[in-house]
């Protein structure tokens, strides 16, 4: 994750915009780029259209200051019978660091909740239990976290930026007892690193009750490979052949796996949603 991150204020030309994901309606990215800078992250290919093309990822971020207003102007122009429902965030995470000074998320919920839309977040951070208040207060509210493993090892190397896992994992605790739904996304699922601690767990996220879990696998893309393979070369090399090997098309590992994942969440009753 690079030291130095530049911020900047935008004046953004929309901010609830129509998603491609089959079950979402709309996203809000309330920022461009992500201070976490994941190593193995698909949402660098922004840099194309925000002018940040020669910028490390993780090494920019672009706040939306009029955000707030588009969302109220936008959602004050739809039919108060809509259910449609909006994520936060599919291209950035809504609760990085800047969202401590900004704000810019927590007044978007502000906002979603007087008009009663059904919300979704994803996050990395623990700071979304700042906004359980809101969130409570949302009909249809969701919380979910990515959580790629529960070894810190693993997560400071391809997450450097991030919350570490348990307190995200203690987040949806938290909002599950305050009888909010939660959910986790396990993508990716980085093949031999990230499976020791599949057992612990999903056996977790069964106790806390999540409403499914959503699990992926490592894609190489959008100039993620050259990253992931420093990543692996440097702090795992003596796995990372056999990692690199794993994720060729001709690689029967994740096919494997995904039996392994239905097991476990059999056995700790927590609903599985595969999505490779």
């Amino acid at each position: 994750m690079p030291g130095k991150v530049s911020v900047q204020e935008v004046e953004a030309k929309s901010i609830m915009n129509r998603s491609r994901i089959p079950t979402v309606d709309y996203a809000i990215n309330p920022y461009t780029g992500c201070q976490h800078g994941c190593v193995y992250c698909y949402a660098r290919f922004m840099k194309r259209y925000t002018g940040h093309i020669n910028d490390e990822w993780g090494s920019f971020v672009d706040v939306k200051i009029n955000g707030p207003t588009l969302l109220e102007r936008q959602l004050g122009r739809r039919r108060e019978s809509s259910r449609d429902r909006v994520v936060l965030s599919t291209v950035t995470d809504p609760y990085q660091p800047q969202e401590r000074e900004y704000e810019i998320t927590r007044r978007c919920l502000e906002i979603l909740g007087r008009y009663d839309f059904p919300t979704s977040i994803l996050t990395k951070s623990d700071l979304v239990m700042r906004d359980e208040d809101l969130l409570s207060q949302i009909p249809e509210a969701e919380v979910g976290a990515t959580i790629i493993t529960l070894d810190e090892r693993v997560r400071r190397v391809f997450e450097a930026g991030a919350t570490p896992s348990e307190r995200r994992v203690n987040a949806l605790r938290r909002f599950s007892q305050a009888g909010i739904q939660t959910y986790a996304f396990l993508g990716p699922i980085i093949p031999i690193l990230s499976t020791p601690s599949l057992d612990d767990l999903i056996r977790m996220l069964g106790d806390i009750g999540v409403s499914h879990v959503l699990i992926d696998r490592l894609n190489i893309k959008y100039g993620n490979k050259p990253l992931v393979e420093k990543a692996l070369t440097t702090h795992f090399p003596t796995q990372a052949q056999e990692v690199l090997y794993a994720l060729q098309p001709s690689s029967i590992y994740y096919m494997d796996l995904k039996d392994m994942i239905e097991d476990l969440c059999m056995t700790y009753g927590v609903k599985p949603d595969i999505i490779f």
